[in-house]
């Protein structure tokens, strides 16, 4: 790959001085001529193509770091609470709702992360509600606390009163919030950090240390 970005962003190869009393002038890299014509329009011409070289340079460029650095934000739209909640079924489930734009949030992310790597015998479920704008800006910050290989989702519904009403009918928003599942079903909901007794309290009830 790197030979390729070496190929593209080559500029075209100058044979001859290209100096003349006018100013600067290309000459043709085959023949060691300058093409007949305007100077106006070969200028033109030569400068159109380095900027497509350039370009796919480029595109090559983000294709290729686009595979290494992508994380997998599975979309959540309407219904997916109650997908989420079936498909864990018989399981403590955890489904954690989080913002790069909320302070506290941030600065409990590695609490969550020190809980998925040392409890077992629950599922998580990381639920991110910033838009696809600061989707790069999440996923700095889950890599950040090692929590990139986590299970996680991010808002993809404009109708975002929708999500938090599936998710608890009381909910406006607030975060961070977190939705604890029980293996029956029962769902419990807490507005606030991780250290809240409510998450304490589930988590020494239903998840083996």
């Amino acid at each position: 790959m790197g030979a390729a970005l070496s190929l593209a962003t080559r500029a075209p190869r100058v044979i001859g001085n290209p100096e003349t009393i006018n100013g600067a002038r290309f000459f043709d890299s085959r023949s060691g001529r300058r093409p007949a014509g305007n100077d106006k329009n070969y200028k033109s011409s030569v400068g159109l193509r380095r900027m497509r070289l350039m370009s796919l340079a480029l595109a090559i460029a983000l294709l290729a770091g686009g595979g290494a650095f992508a994380m997998d934000f599975k979309p959540y739209g309407r219904g997916a609470f109650g997908q989420l909640t079936k498909a864990h079924a018989g399981r403590p489930l955890i489904v954690h709702f989080w913002s790069v734009t909320c302070p506290p949030c941030l600065v409990e992310l590695p609490q969550w992360a020190k809980i998925a790597a040392e409890k077992k015998g629950f599922d998580i479920v990381f639920v991110n509600t910033d838009s696809d704008e600061d989707r790069a800006r999440a996923q700095a910050r889950l890599e950040k606390v090692g929590l990139s290989s986590a299970d996680h989702y991010g808002f993809a519904d404009d109708f975002v009163e929708k999500l938090y009403f599936e998710a608890d009918s009381a909910w406006r928003g607030e975060l961070p919030f977190t939705a604890l599942v029980a293996p029956d079903g029962g769902v419990v909901t807490v507005t606030g950090a991780v250290d809240d007794p409510l998450i304490v309290q589930w988590l020494e009830k239903r998840v083996a240390k």
